[in-house]
Order: structure tokens, then sequence, then C-alpha cells
């Protein structure tokens, strides 16, 4: 009987590297719906939004990966141990490996970038979708699932729509207006004119006004 050729591993178990199948790739891309920006995993996804992926083991059974770590080790090779796959462009769901998306870093790298990008989970959270991990994910995959449109464009620009959707500063105003363009060589520059507003008139000492709510 033929047997199937197997690629090098992308994660253990018991000691126990996980091999690809052709078959397993093939079924990897059958899930996987390229747009003109990020290239989105369709099937199912876990409790932490991120996509999963079942492969079968001759010692183990099925063992769970996630997508973006299958695309990982097909386009970079054996990842190595203790490392990360970082998503740069933020979608869970991706798997596109061009730069701007999915690479291999460190764990430190990945907590640096969270923060950075005001990301980071804990107390007080910053940009975290508002519809949670999960929810997010299954939003992405819906609205791109519904899309009559399949070109690479249309789908990238739903992609765009339904992450805008989940960012929790998507109702805040701008405190600044958005910087002019520079005046041509040589041309005068007229100051702004600014608009101060009037401020409350000051209390009086029998009228004060707390500066913290008790």
């Amino acid at each position: 009987m033929r047997r199937e050729r197997r690629d090098g591993a992308v994660s253990k178990s018991q000691g126990r590297p996980v091999q690809l199948s052709q078959m397993d790739v093939a079924r990897w891309w059958r899930h996987v719906l390229p747009t003109g920006t990020c290239h989105i995993w369709m099937g199912a996804v876990g409790s932490d939004g991120y996509g999963r992926v079942a492969v079968n083991t001759k010692d183990d059974g099925p063992r769970m990966l996630t997508p973006h770590q299958v695309a990982a080790r097909l386009r970079f090779g054996v990842i190595p141990a203790g490392a990360t796959i970082l998503h740069d462009c933020e979608v869970r769901l991706c798997c596109r490996t061009d730069a701007g998306h999915v690479r291999i870093g460190t764990q430190s790298e990945n907590m640096r970038d969270a923060v950075r990008r005001g990301r980071a989970v804990g107390p007080r959270p910053g940009r975290t979708d508002v519809r949670g991990k999960v929810g997010a994910s299954r939003a992405i995959q819906a609205a791109l699932a519904a899309s009559m449109d399949r070109s690479p464009d249309a789908l990238a620009a739903v992609l765009a729509s339904v992450i805008a959707d989940g960012d929790p500063w998507r109702e805040l105003l701008p405190l600044f207006d958005v910087e002019p363009p520079a005046p041509a060589a040589g041309a005068a520059v007229a100051a702004p004119a600014l608009s101060v507003p009037a401020l409350p008139a000051l209390p009086s000492a029998a009228d004060t006004w707390p500066l913290f709510d008790l």
C-alpha cells in the first residue's frame, strides 16, 4: 500500500511530533478563504477566537491545531520549540504568511505587541473587540460567508467593515483635527484663527465644585 508523504513536526504530545499528511493539508486549504488582505479560516473556532483544525495521528488519534500553525509550518518549515505564531494583522482567523500577517516570534514579543497596540488583557483592557474574541471571529466568518461578491477586493472590504464594527473607539470623536497638508515652499503661513470658548464662572465660597465624586 502506498504511504502518504508527511511533512515535519508542528507541535508535540507526550514527546511525539504531529505530522501533516497531504490529505491534512488539502483539507486545511478547503477551509481557507483568501481575501484581498487576510486569508481567513472558515472552519471551526475555539473559545479563544482562534480557528481549530483536527489532524489524525497514528499514535495519539485526533490532535487539535490552530490553522495558522499549519500555515506557518507550510511557509516557514519546522517551528522551533518555544516559538509563538504572531498575527501582525491582529486578525485571529488569518492564515496568510506574507509580511504583515502571520509570522514566527516569541511569547515575550507577543506580549510587548499587545501592550504597544493597546490590546493587552487585564483589569483595564485596551482596544479589545466589543464582541469578545470568539464573537469577533464568528462575526467575520458570517459576514464573509454572506457576501454575494466573492472577489478578493470585495471580501477585503467586508472584512474591514466587520472588524471596524467591533472597535470600542469607533464612536469616539477625535480631539484634534487632521493635520492640514504642508504649504508650498516659500508660501506665507498664516497663523490659525483660534476660537477659545468662554470658561464657566468661578464658584463662590458658598457654591463650591467638588473635584471628584464621593
